[in-house]
């Protein structure tokens, strides 16, 4: 079973209705009201089961959002009621209906190679591209927008999920490198197709909850070739898309797989979905670990330019993501509980914030020298503040 979950939740603290955007899962509350569906989406039969507009969350609705690893949800203000108002609006970049469009897609392709890779035809591949475009058409239509890791978290089946989240990454930083439009379809199916070869791996490996043994890694490091000898062997895919394919896995500094490329005979699509493959990767919940945070993930890829990941691509990276979704509430290291209002480019780990208790203060926790040390330490629910 695959979750979709686009939500919006409505909550009241010291007379003030707030703009919230996000609330982490561990945060949700019994009386909180849904102000879109859940969707509860099965790619195989198509069916989908629903939580509809307007429910009431209860504790047995909130465990279920639990046993799926919800990364958190969206909520609404009730607009009648008079408060101070903090305004939070945040597009997404990249809506539900073309996501499970796109999700479903690439089920089937991955099935396809599977089972016995017979099934993979042209026409398939041609569908696969069509959602690529799809994509890059939504990306350039909100070039602005940034992308929020808990927009991409939407389902619990880690392989698809992984893919979409990947290609939709990548061709954002494609986006500010400035690619062509055709490049950029390419870029978003190769990131789509990036992990396909995974699929030969016995799956004791992929989900098994601990530490690979050497022969174990030994066998996960061949699905990149697996994936891109395949795609030329049936000439499904052009050259720069199977090359993605097969150097997804390099590493700017040649200790990288299957070849040791090193810094610029890396290509470019390798250079790019490798980096959107470690942010989302990190950011994700695995057999064998814990996710990291999305400020976290974001900071090891930071320190790891020009030794992992090409610079030019990191900085395009930290152009489009942001960590905290614009509205989300935060604690921060001096104790005080502040809002999400504005990302700053080149840091995306500090943001603009507005403290909670002192709505006219804004902050820049990348520029004002006075705020420097304070830092984020996790996203919590705006009823923090009065405890």
């Amino acid at each position: 079973m695959i979750i979709n979950v686009d939500v919006n939740l409505s909550f009241e603290t010291k007379g003030m209705v707030w703009d919230m955007t996000f609330v982490p899962i561990n945060k949700l509350k019994a009386g909180m009201v849904l102000d879109r569906d859940i969707y509860l989406f099965n790619s195989i039969t198509s069916k989908i089961i629903m939580l509809r507009c307007g429910q009431i969350l209860t504790q047995a609705y909130i465990e279920k959002l639990h046993e799926f690893d919800i990364l958190g949800a969206y909520i609404h203000t009730d607009q009648e009621k008079e408060r101070i108002k903090i305004t939070t609006h945040v597009r997404q970049p990249v809506k539900r209906e073309l996501r499970l469009e796109a999700l479903t897609n690439i089920h089937q392709v991955y099935d396809m190679f599977n089972q016995v890779a017979q099934k993979i035809n042209v026409s398939s591949i041609n569908q696969t591209m069509n959602i690529s475009k799809k994509l890059v058409n939504s990306l350039k239509c909100n070039v602005e927008a940034k992308i929020s890791i808990a927009n991409l978290k939407l389902y619990d089946d880690y392989t698809y999920n992984h893919s979409l989240g990947v290609s939709i990454l990548s061709i954002a930083i494609g986006l500010e490198l400035g690619l062509k439009t055709q490049d950029l379809y390419d870029l978003g199916l190769c990131a789509l197709l990036h992990d396909i070869g995974k699929m030969a791996v016995p799956i004791s490996i992929i989900a098994k909850p601990s530490k690979l043994t050497e022969e174990e890694f030994n066998i996960v490091k061949q699905h990149p070739a697996k994936g891109a000898e395949f795609f030329l062997k049936h000439h499904l895919a052009n050259n720069t898309i199977c090359a993605g394919v097969l150097t997804h896995h390099e590493k700017y500094d040649g200790t990288g797989y299957p070849s040791g490329l090193s810094g610029d005979d890396i290509p470019l699509f390798g250079r790019i979905i490798s980096v959107a493959d470690v942010y989302d990767a990190l950011t994700s919940i695995r057999p064998y670990r814990k996710p990291s945070t999305p400020a976290e993930a974001i900071e090891y890829i930071m320190g790891s330019s020009g030794v992992a990941f090409d610079l030019a691509i990191v900085r395009a990276f930290l152009n489009k993501v942001a960590p905290y979704p614009i509205g989300s509430c935060v604690k921060l290291s001096n104790g005080e509980i502040a809002i999400i209002v504005k990302q700053n480019d080149y840091n995306p780990s500090r943001p603009i914030i507005r403290l909670f208790n002192k709505p006219d203060v804004l902050l820049d926790l990348c520029m004002q020298r006075d705020v420097q040390n304070i830092v984020i330490e996790n996203i919590c629910d705006v009823t923090t503040a009065e405890s």
